[in-house]
């Protein structure tokens, strides 16, 4: 069987799995959503809100009733891949069996062949019962990832919910981003309890699909390869495969080392987890190999010939790890969107989501091009949302413009002309890119600090990207000081709009991130970066954080910059540029 074969033989089990987990996580969407809405109309105490609330509970009816119908479909899956497919791939021997005089026993008569078939079906079709038996969420609770069955996490979700919303600690709209990401980023999981190692489920269902058909189909081989008079087989070549796997792909060996050799019965082996390598009985004299070594080296050797992409090497197994890390990142994106409109989330929280998805899939098809690999959307788009709309209207755009708020105005003792050339600034910065800042406030900062920005997170751990204006300065007396800075090559900004332009260099970057960790690993390579001579401020600092937002500045003042301090801005700022 080739790859391909391998990965469609659990696709449809994966596709339904998947619309399980959306099915699952948009009825707690709605019913968080309706119970707030009750709540909201509700006077009393929040703890008494809790209670009432509670009585409603989550009623498993529904997941019964899912749960049913999945495992409905999953056992004809099994009874078809098992007796249907295992039978066509028994009958590919037919003409072997005829080269050297003997008759083929019909599948479903084979007395050695069926119980294993039997056993198995009976096996995976208990794993599938209790992998749906046992699922849930994980959650982050005092800082560890905690599962919690489908109810309890409900439950959990709706108390954090109503008495955010009732005591007036969190918005609407932040509470259910908050549960909407702890689903998302979790995926529908069931528990081992006897490890108490968590799962997705689609990654478990196919697990357990494939370990019951490679039961099958390796006994089957075993007893055909006995009956054929020999103990030789092939193992199947596919592209990108894992390095520990390169050595022995494509060959042929007896059977013991099938086990020595390719660690045939290892999770880490061949037919072991996430492996899509194969092997048929091979008879000498018979059977003709698929390639020749020196054709398996060549291929190995093109394999393993590294491409570069935005200052990183990729062999083709490390492309297409990349590529598979970018379909999941925009599969969560989708179910965001889709989690986001079911609980009526204000449009503009909607936009910025829609926004990581574009980013993501424009990143996916020009790094596919790069490498020279095919886009595999069919793996993005099984999760049975259909097609979601990057697209934002008009209003909601004219609705974002970032402005200073006034009491920052005020507290900053801004007058009009400077308030205007920094509002003026920060919207023609705006109109070149898309940025995404959530907060401009204000605050006590050092002397020398004109402004300052970055992430952070905000209460319910949303990272958010925030301009923060210094009280402790007078803004209406800076621009001489800016000036000199320029003058004396400290500073590579000469104005206000540069100095928004530097900070909106150290925001730009991050805007794919969704976690602290995202953003740590980014912060640190961007950090390592440093190119020196940009400016003696960024020099002093030592830190490529500060030389990208200085050459940035220069960079738009059409002024000359490094090549390598261009490379950089084209890798982080520049993808970012409104066209």
């Amino acid at each position: 069987m080739t790859q391909g074969e391998i990965e469609a033989l659990s696709r449809e089990i994966e596709r339904n799995a998947r619309n399980l987990e959306i099915d699952i996580m948009l009825d707690i969407v709605r019913r968080i959503k309706s119970n707030l809405d009750i709540e909201q109309s509700m006077t009393s105490s929040a703890d008494y809100q809790i209670q009432l609330l509670r009585k409603m509970g989550y009623s498993d009816e529904f997941l019964k009733n899912e749960i049913k119908s999945y495992l409905k479909f999953s056992d004809e899956e099994i009874d078809r891949i098992y007796n249907q497919t295992s039978e066509n791939l028994y009958k590919e021997y037919e003409d072997a069996f005829d080269a050297i005089g003997k008759k083929q026993t019909p599948f479903g008569k084979h007395p050695e062949i069926q119980p294993v078939v039997k056993s198995a079906i009976e096996q995976s079709k208990n794993t599938f019962q209790n992998i749906t038996g046992s699922m849930g969420f994980t959650k982050n609770v005092n800082g560890k990832r905690q599962f919690m069955d489908t109810a309890k996490f409900y439950q959990r979700s709706l108390d954090e919910a109503v008495l955010g919303v009732a005591t007036g600690a969190f918005s609407y709209d932040t509470i259910l981003k908050r549960i909407i990401k702890d689903m998302t980023r979790s995926g529908l999981r069931t528990v081992e309890y006897a490890s108490g190692r968590t799962y997705r489920v689609d990654s478990a269902c196919r697990t357990a699909l494939m370990t019951g058909f490679r039961q099958i189909v390796g006994r089957m081989n075993e007893q055909v390869a006995a009956e054929l008079d020999t103990d030789t087989y092939e193992v199947t070549y596919h592209i990108g495969a894992r390095p520990e796997h390169q050595a022995w792909q494509g060959k042929v060996y007896s059977y013991k080392d099938l086990e020595s050799v390719c660690g045939l019965g290892t999770v880490t082996g061949l037919c072991g987890a996430n492996c899509y390598h194969w092997y048929d009985v091979f008879i000498q004299g018979v059977s003709v190999r698929n390639y020749t070594d020196e054709e398996l080296q060549e291929m190995i050797d093109e394999e393993n010939e590294k491409t570069s992409y935005d200052g990183k090497e990729y062999t083709t197994y490390e492309a297409l790890q990349r590529q598979r890390k970018l379909e999941l990142t925009m599969r969560v994106y989708r179910q965001d969107i889709k989690l986001m409109k079911e609980g009526g989330v204000s449009e503009l929280e909607i936009m910025g989501a829609k926004a990581r998805y574009k980013k993501t899939m424009d990143e996916y098809v020009k790094f596919s091009k790069v490498m020279k690999l095919p886009e595999q959307r069919d793996r993005i788009y099984m999760d049975g949302l259909g097609r979601i709309s990057t697209k934002v209207g008009k209003k909601i755009l004219s609705s974002m413009k970032i402005s200073i708020p006034k009491e920052v105005v005020e507290k900053a003792g801004l007058d009009k002309s400077v308030e205007k050339k920094i509002n003026q600034a920060i919207k023609k910065l705006d109109k070149e890119y898309t940025i995404y800042l959530d907060s401009i406030e204000g605050g006590k900062l050092g002397r020398g600090d004109l402004f300052v920005s970055g992430a952070y997170l905000d209460k319910d751990g949303m990272l958010k990207h925030g301009l923060v204006f210094n009280y402790n300065i007078d803004y209406n007396k800076f621009e001489s000081r800016i000036k000199m800075l320029y003058s004396t090559g400290y500073m590579a900004g000469k104005s206000y709009e540069d100095y928004i332009a530097h900070e909106m260099a150290h925001i730009i970057p991050f805007q794919n991130c969704v976690t602290k960790k995202d953003y740590d690993k980014l912060t640190d390579e961007i950090y390592k970066s440093f190119v020196k001579g940009i400016s003696k401020y960024a020099d002093k600092e030592h830190d490529g954080r500060e030389s990208l937002a200085e050459a940035f500045v220069r960079y738009r003042n059409g002024e000359k910059i490094p090549d390598e301090s261009r490379k950089l801005i084209e890798k982080y700022i520049l993808p970012w540029r409104r066209k």
